[in-house]
């Protein structure tokens, strides 16, 4: 006997079934008969109340079709999802940043109801280019709390020369509208989508 794992737990044993018997119904049964010689490696069944085999088959031990194939759980793709990102198809927007001094003037850059991270990178959610002061990757990030609607930036320790309305910012620090952030040689203005008068949590606007 040859005891081995299938991917979904099951125990069965490899001398006498070619795949997992508990997971693929129609699979073969193979049974090796010492010291008959019209017996070995003779296919004796199918599982799962299907016809015996044809004698023809004798010595001919052929494989199920899904044979190989990598079975996947149903129920978990294993990948992490957000609770707020379940309801959408896309990542909901929560905020903006304007950037009102340097290599990208006027342009806006998009603060999903997550975690961003910010860099020159294309990798990074908000992508600013033009700015080598700032770093490839993970210069800062904004997250958006969901639960209480709030906004923090949250600077990488390693980085020096990140301000928020002209004060140092070392640590997390929470950010409101019309809040001005340097990055660099950039400066940007930070407009809140969700706000005291929506959030996506509630889902509703105030007047509504």
């Amino acid at each position: 006997m040859a005891l081995t794992e299938c991917l979904n737990g099951h125990l069965y044993d490899t001398d006498q079934y070619a795949e997992c018997p508990y997971c693929n119904q129609g699979v073969k049964q193979v049974r090796f008969d010492a010291g008959t010689d019209s017996g070995v490696g003779k296919t004796v069944g199918v599982l799962g109340g299907g016809a015996p085999s044809p004698a023809s088959e004798v010595g001919a031990t052929v494989a199920p079709a899904e044979y190989g194939k990598v079975r996947q759980p149903e129920q978990d793709t294993g990948k992490t999802v957000a609770v707020l990102q379940k309801s959408f198809s896309r990542e909901p927007i929560a905020g903006w940043l304007v950037c009102i001094k340097g290599a990208e003037k006027g342009k806006d850059y998009r603060v999903a109801a997550k975690n961003n991270s910010i860099g020159r990178s294309e990798k990074m959610d908000i992508c600013i280019k033009g700015d080598t002061a700032i770093s490839r990757e993970n210069h800062a990030r904004i997250a958006y709390d969901v639960k209480h609607n709030n906004f923090y930036f949250i600077p990488d320790a390693s980085v020096n020369g990140v301000y928020i309305n002209d004060e140092p910012t070392y640590v997390p620090t929470q950010i409101k509208k019309g809040d001005v952030i340097e990055l660099g040689e950039s400066k940007f203005v930070f407009v809140p989508f969700c706000d005291e008068s929506f959030n996506w949590k509630d889902g509703t606007a105030q007047g509504e």
